[in-house]
């Protein structure tokens, strides 16, 4: 589930892994993770999915977490409590976690996909669960991924929107609900510069910073201003110029050229900001008059940075995932605890993370799984260190 970060991230290069070992009676049995590196890498990206998370660091591509669908892609069905190496020779430049599957763009321009297949979201072809990287089947080349609860989504570098996975409620914006294993292009001929995946719904902004969304309808997190489900891509109303979108749980935030940040859709827990527990149909400003750099929707919460590097978190906080000290839900955005000159922060499920300046990566939130990669599987009120991988 695609925040957007500043353009500006630089991205390294996974380093290649030995291929699974052969058994004595012939079968493929994963290999153990490998051992961990005396210092935490420094990431730049990271991105929290449904209980896991993974990033891209100076030293590889990790990820951590809930593991039983093989979308921490190291060849096992496992949980991993601390950041695991991929099992792959491809270097990566970006990676997005979904519900229980994740997607990374290659160096090569390619999309890679690994974990829960069986809608489709793995993009191979096929309808199966994926323990390693796999490549997507086509021979289209991308420019950015990102990866919903059964759907992804990408856009490539000819500047057609593609999306893949579960087509229910319209959510691949392909004009009906027939689910597509691999890339289907979007209709509208409109042509999007970031597309964020969320889990019934999908939304993109163009390079005229306009947001168009589609799929499910309901509580009205595509903020058309109704409930209706959209079979393909509609305009956003308010008339409002944003430059990134997020597609959370049942709701919707994107930011401005200014930093203002609105949010719409289902509001019960809070996640819109707006003071209230209100459903919004259409965009409305979150309070606080924060300027954020980059804003994430999560499940049932949303996490922004500002301009000065402050975390700010809102919505359900029963799993400490606010950040806050305490299990308090908020209607506004309240400041993260601890650490400052945070560069993105990222909302999953039950859990958040964010890296900071200097690349050292912090989770907190709920800890089952091992998605906080903290070595173990405590909750934490407040950010924790993630160690090393």
């Amino acid at each position: 589930m695609k925040f957007f970060h500043n353009r500006w991230s630089l991205f390294a290069v996974v380093a290649a892994l030995p291929g699974l070992a052969a058994c004595s009676d012939g079968t493929t049995s994963p290999p153990p993770p490998p051992p961990p590196d005396v210092d935490p890498p420094a990431y730049t990206v990271l991105e929290a999915g449904g209980a896991h998370t993974c990033g891209v660091s100076q030293r590889g591509t990790y990820c951590w977490g809930s593991g039983a669908r093989g979308q921490i892609g190291d060849g096992a069905s496992q949980d991993r409590v601390q950041p695991t190496r991929l099992i792959s020779a491809v270097e990566f430049v970006d990676v997005d976690a979904g519900t229980e599957h994740t997607c990374g763009l290659a160096s090569n321009d390619r999309v890679f996909c690994w974990g829960a297949g069986t809608d489709g979201q793995i993009g191979d072809g096929a309808q199966e669960d994926r323990a390693t990287p796999t490549q997507v089947s086509s021979t289209i080349l991308f420019r950015s991924v990102s990866a919903g609860t059964v759907h992804t989504c990408g856009v490539s570098t000819a500047d057609e929107t593609y999306c893949w996975g579960s087509g229910e409620a319209g959510r691949l914006g392909t004009g009906n609900t027939t689910s597509r294993p691999s890339p289907a292009v979007v209709i509208g001929g409109i042509t999007f510069v970031e597309v964020s995946a969320g889990d019934a719904h999908t939304c993109g902004v163009t390079a005229a910073d306009q947001v168009y969304c589609w799929g499910e309808g309901d509580d009205g997190r595509l903020g058309t201003g109704n409930l209706i489900d959209r079979l393909e891509p509609a305009p956003v109303t308010g008339g409002l110029d944003f430059t990134h979108v997020s597609a959370g749980g049942r709701h919707t935030c994107a930011v401005t050229a200014g930093g203002q940040a609105y949010c719409w859709g289902y509001g019960g827990d809070g996640q819109l900001g707006s003071g209230t527990t209100a459903t919004l149909l259409q965009p409305l400003l979150v309070q606080g008059g924060l300027q954020f750099e980059s804003i994430s929707a999560g499940i049932d919460h949303t996490c922004g940075v500002t301009t000065d590097g402050l975390a700010y978190c809102w919505g359900a906080g029963v799993n400490g995932q606010l950040g806050t000290g305490n299990e308090l839900s908020r209607l506004e955005p309240a400041i993260v605890s601890g650490p400052i000159d945070h560069r993105a922060a990222t909302a999953g499920e039950d859990h958040t993370c964010s890296f900071l300046a200097d690349g050292s990566a912090y989770c907190w939130g709920l800890g089952q799984g091992g998605r906080l990669g903290t070595g173990n599987e405590d909750t934490r009120l407040t950010p924790a260190r993630v160690v090393g991988g």
